[in-house]
């Protein structure tokens, strides 16, 4: 991806109304720049720990367990995202993980939140739910919300292995889960755009992507394996 510095071009208008070209001019600087610190970032991602992850979570579909995902504001959308695409099926040979992820049932969340308290949310649904087997993926760019840490907790209590998908050096979370995917970068949209951009690259690892996807992914691994 091509380079390009951010010129610092104050916004304005001309005689129309329209915007000034310096603003046009801006405004593709930031958008590359951005680009960038995506692009910087995703490619820092540790591939080793990567790897585990996706071992960790074929583990949880060979047995039949369920993967659990947890996450805050854009991170409770990735979480989302997550266990959607990996429940996901491309066809026979490529079968779709049993997942959950606790950020969807609005009327628990909301009860727990203010019978329990907002920082028990997760680990109360874990609680009920896991069995040995499982996995429990969190998804933080700071990796110290509460709640998040005691989801975490409530999976090491219970024996089940963790991912987390953090920002930065992972904060607290990075000392609580088994296979910590670390994007370091302190731009909170960066860090939420790899996140997702490392969903969809572990659900074309499983096999979970679809159609013309996985064809372009085995097409570009033939080209880099040799």
């Amino acid at each position: 991806m091509g380079r390009s510095d951010v010129r610092d071009d104050t916004d304005a208008l001309d005689g129309r109304g329209g915007a000034h070209p310096a603003s046009a001019h801006r405004a593709s600087a930031v958008c590359t720049a951005f680009q960038n610190l995506v692009a910087d970032a995703a490619l820092a991602v540790e591939p080793a720990a990567f790897a585990s992850a996706v071992r960790l979570f074929d583990s949880v579909r060979t047995s039949g367990n369920c993967l659990y995902a947890i996450g805050n504001g854009g991170s409770a959308a990735t979480a989302a995202h997550l266990a959607c695409d990996l429940a996901m099926t491309s066809g026979p040979q490529a079968a779709g993980l049993r997942t959950n992820a606790l950020t969807g049932n609005t009327p628990l969340l909301t009860a727990l939140a203010n019978d329990i308290g907002y920082d028990r949310v997760f680990s109360e649904q874990l609680a009920r739910l896991l069995t040995p087997g499982d996995v429990v993926v969190a998804i933080s760019v700071s990796g110290n919300s509460p709640n998040s840490l005691e989801g975490l907790k409530t999976a090491r209590a219970r024996g089940v292995r963790t991912v987390g998908l953090l920002g930065g050096s992972g904060g607290s979370a990075a000392a609580l889960v088994d296979v910590p995917l670390l994007v370091d970068s302190e731009v909170y949209g960066v860090v939420e755009t790899v996140h997702l951009g490392l969903v969809h690259s572990l659900a074309l690892a499983l096999g979970t992507g679809r159609g013309r996807s996985q064809d372009i992914l085995e097409t570009s691994l033939d080209g880099t394996q040799g």
